[in-house]
């Protein structure tokens, strides 16, 4: 059976990054990584889409509860991204301010970071 899926090769002219629930009290669950070399790799990973110029989203959930709040360094690399503080949502996707500010884009290749991934970035559910 034939496919008519064609491969595109990533391109800084069509992604955006989406940078999930890079918070204080989620960062400390990661067990794969120190907390310090995971938080290092995800400012890493926004120097990348800043060099590039992508546009780029940040989001929290939950963020006055345990999740805590978003790294203060993100804010302070993208201060004029949009940034959605989402109060109910665990899934990024079911936020319709996040949706939106991504289909705002207008680019259809996404770098999604997140730390629970399993759950906070799994879901994408919006059209092409």
């Amino acid at each position: 059976m034939a496919s008519n899926y064609q491969y595109n090769r990533l391109s800084k002219d069509d992604a955006a990054l989406l940078l999930v629930d890079h918070q204080s009290g989620l960062i400390s669950v990661v067990q794969d990584f120190e907390p310090s070399e995971f938080k290092n790799n995800v400012l890493a990973v926004a120097a990348c889409g800043q060099y590039f110029n992508l546009p780029t989203i940040l989001t929290t959930s939950f963020e006055d509860g345990p999740n805590g709040p978003l790294v203060p360094e993100l804010k302070e690399m993208f201060p004029k991204a949009p940034y959605i503080a989402r109060p109910g949502n665990i899934n990024a996707w079911d936020n319709e301010d996040f949706v939106n500010a991504v289909k705002k884009t207008g680019r259809k290749q996404l770098i999604i970071a997140g730390v629970v991934t399993e759950v906070c970035v799994a879901f994408r559910s919006f059209g092409d």
